[in-house]
């Protein structure tokens, strides 16, 4: 259990890192996000002015999924794939509450951005992973053909997580944070959290189109080429983000297609 837990530390280490190399930096040591955490929860949280209680149970909620999806994921559970899409939905969900809740104007340009982008993303992100699950179950135990799916996969996951090209709902040089403007001290540091721990299991799921050997090993490998392409592009505006994501939608439902036909 502490093992999984410890998953999103060593991923945003991951991402943070890479991004400091190929900006030629040195980057963080090894347990800098644990300290960051850490230092985020003995952090005052700051309540905004008419915000619900739901911008408090929000992040709490959002941290809770995030270890579900670390759970299901590394341990390969039964349907798995059907069970971690669902948790992504409501990972959603509990976002678009806490936006609301915060009764900010960032918090809500934030909301329409993250609306925007999921709009645009349904239904590849969720058919690209489906596609294959026709074929070979939902359990996250694919052969190593299943890879033949893991391009459009790959790309949808990339918005889904919001890395760039696609992170437009954070709008980290426009409006810092996004969605996520108004938190501050321990529900900033549950987010933050929850977000690399979307990332392991999303990465896990990427993982599976390369066949069950190594599965860890190629979770880690996946995750590092997430951060490699994310920091290579720029973000895209959101007009050409709908309309890359709309050629994505195509090549989902196309690939379903193709596995409902060779399923039947």
């Amino acid at each position: 259990m502490a093992f999984e837990v410890a998953f999103p530390f060593l991923f945003e280490w991951i991402r943070r890192k890479l991004d400091a190399r190929v900006q030629r930096r040195v980057g963080p040591p090894l347990l800098q996000p644990v300290y960051d955490f850490l230092k985020l929860l003995g952090k005052e949280v700051i309540i905004p002015h008419g915000a619900s209680a739901f911008f408090v149970l929000s992040p709490i909620l959002i941290f809770a999924l995030g270890l579900l999806m670390v759970m299901a994921a590394v341990h390969r559970i039964q349907n798995a794939v059907l069970i971690l899409l669902v948790l992504f939905a409501v990972d959603v969900f509990l976002k678009t509450v806490l936006a609301f809740s915060a009764k900010s104007p960032f918090t809500m340009q934030g909301l329409s951005r993250l609306g925007s982008l999921k709009m645009a993303l349904d239904p590849a992100f969720p058919l690209a992973f489906l596609a294959p699950a026709f074929l070979f179950g939902f359990s996250m135990d694919w052969p190593a053909v299943a890879a033949v799916f893991f391009p459009v996969a790959f790309m949808a996951s990339l918005a889904e997580l919001e890395f760039p090209p696609f992170d437009i709902p954070t709008a980290k040089w426009e409006v810092a944070g996004g969605w996520k403007a108004e938190l501050s001290g321990g529900l900033l540091a549950a987010v933050d959290y929850a977000h690399y721990a979307k990332a392991v299991a999303l990465s896990a799921l990427l993982a599976s189109f390369l066949g069950p050997s190594w599965f860890l090993l190629k979770t880690f490998a996946v995750f590092a080429l997430m951060c490699l392409v994310s920091v290579s592009l720029p973000r895209f505006a959101t007009d050409k983000a709908v309309k890359y994501l709309t050629a994505l939608n195509i090549l989902a439902m196309m690939e379903v297609v193709i596995s409902l036909s060779m399923v039947s």
